[in-house]
């Protein structure tokens, strides 16, 4: 599945480490643009956002929604749409 994340912190001069981490800890990801990520996982959107939430104070904000196989339309760079098309064709694969 590939989800996309996006967040405000709104605390001033938060520490963003603990937050990419944990989206560095999925499988697949690739950061979009500020503030705004996509992963591929096989957990549930409850379980990613669960476990962003532990990375993120109280009073921040947070989007967690699976866009599998979704039509797909924007403006970012060549690699963010090269790694959606490449993640979303890995969920077809039969092994």
């Amino acid at each position: 599945m590939i989800y996309s994340i996006s967040y405000d912190l709104n605390q001033p001069g938060r520490n963003y480490n603990d937050l990419y981490s944990t989206i560095k800890s999925a499988p697949g990801w690739i950061y979009a643009m500020d503030s705004f990520w996509f992963i591929s996982t096989n957990e549930s959107v409850g379980t990613w956002s669960e476990r962003l939430r532990n990375a993120m104070d109280q009073n921040d904000s947070l989007f967690v929604v699976d866009v599998t196989g979704q039509p797909r339309q924007g403006w970012m760079p060549k690699a963010v749409w090269e790694w959606l098309e490449q993640h979303d064709r890995a969920r077809h694969r039969v092994f």
